[in-house]
C-alpha cells in the first residue's frame, strides 16, 4: 500500500495549485479547442465520461515525463545537488511568472522543437478525423506532449522531487488539479469573455509564484520555529 508521507504532502500541494494555474491558462487561452473536441454524446453525464477518459490519458503522459524527470533530478540529487535543484526550480517558476509566458515562446523556438510539436498536432488531427468517437484517450495521450509552459513549470518541479515515484506523483497532483475548471468548461460547453481571461491572467501568474516561494522555502529549508515561538501555545498542566 502506497504511504504518503508529511514530506511528499508538501510536495504535491504545489502541483495542486499549479494545476489549478494551469487550467486557467488553459480555460483563457484554449477554451474553444476544448469545445471542439470529438464527442459523440450530447448528454453531459455521457460528455463528462468521455471527457475523464481524455483527461486520464493526459495526465498519464504527465506522470511518464514526470517519472523521466524525477529519475534525472534523482541522479543530481545523489550528486549533491538536491538543495539547487529546488531553488532553481522555485527561481524558474518566478521567472516565468515575472515573464508572461514568453518562456513558451522561447521553448517552441528551439532548433527541432517546432517539427516535433507539428507531428504531434498532426497525430491528433488524424485521430479526429478517422477515428473521432473511439480515440478520446488518444487524444488525451498526445496532448500532454504539446508545448504548454504550465507543463514545463510542473516538470520543473518534479524534477526537484529528486525521485521517479515522487515525480510521477507530482504530476498527477498537477494535472488532477487542471480537473475542475477543464471539465466544467466541456460539460457546460462554456466559454470565457474578454474580461474573465483578463482577471485569469493575473491570477495565474500570482499563482505559480506563490509555488516557486514554497519551492524556494523548501530548498532553503527555513527554520519556522522562531515564528511559532512566538505564538502562545495552549497546554495542560496536571497538578
Amino acid at each position: 500500500m502506497l504511504v504518503i508521507s508529511a514530506d511528499m504532502t508538501t510536495i504535491l500541494a504545489p502541483a495542486l495549485l499549479l494545476g489549478l494555474a494551469g487550467s486557467l491558462h488553459c480555460v483563457g487561452m484554449c477554451g474553444p479547442l476544448l469545445l471542439a473536441l470529438p464527442l459523440d454524446a450530447a448528454g453531459k453525464r455521457q460528455v463528462l465520461r468521455q471527457m475523464l477518459v481524455y483527461h486520464a490519458g493526459r495526465i498519464l503522459t504527465y506522470a511518464a515525463l514526470g517519472m523521466l524527470f524525477g529519475l534525472l533530478g534523482k541522479g543530481l540529487a545523489v550528486a549533491g545537488f538536491q538543495k539547487i535543484l529546488s531553488l532553481s526550480a522555485g527561481v524558474f517558476m518566478l521567472g516565468m511568472a515575472l515573464m508572461a509566458w514568453r518562456f513558451e515562446r522561447l521553448v517552441t523556438a528551439l532548433p527541432g522543437f517546432g517539427a516535433f510539436t507539428q507531428r504531434v498536432k498532426s497525430g491528433i488531427g488524424n485521430l479526429m478525423r478517422h477515428n473521432p468517437n473511439g480515440s478520446t484517450f488518444s487524444i488525451g495521450l498526445l496532448n500532454g506532449l504539446l508545448p504548454c509552459g504550465m507543463v514545463y513549470a510542473a516538470l520543473a518541479g518534479a524534477i526537484a522531487t529528486t525521485g521517479g515515484l515522487e515525480g510521477g506523483l507530482f504530476m498527477v497532483a498537477f494535472g488532477m488539479g487542471t480537473l475542475p475548471l477543464l471539465l466544467m468548461v466541456s460539460v457546460f460547453s462554456r466559454s470565457f469573455g474578454t474580461s474573465i481571461r483578463q482577471k485569469i491572467k493575473i491570477a495565474q501568474p500570482i499563482l505559480l509564484g506563490l509555488v516557486g516561494l514554497l519551492l524556494l522555502q523548501r530548498g532553503l529549508n527555513l527554520d519556522l520555529s522562531l515564528f511559532e515561538s512566538a505564538v502562545p501555545k495552549a497546554g495542560m498542566d496536571c497538578h
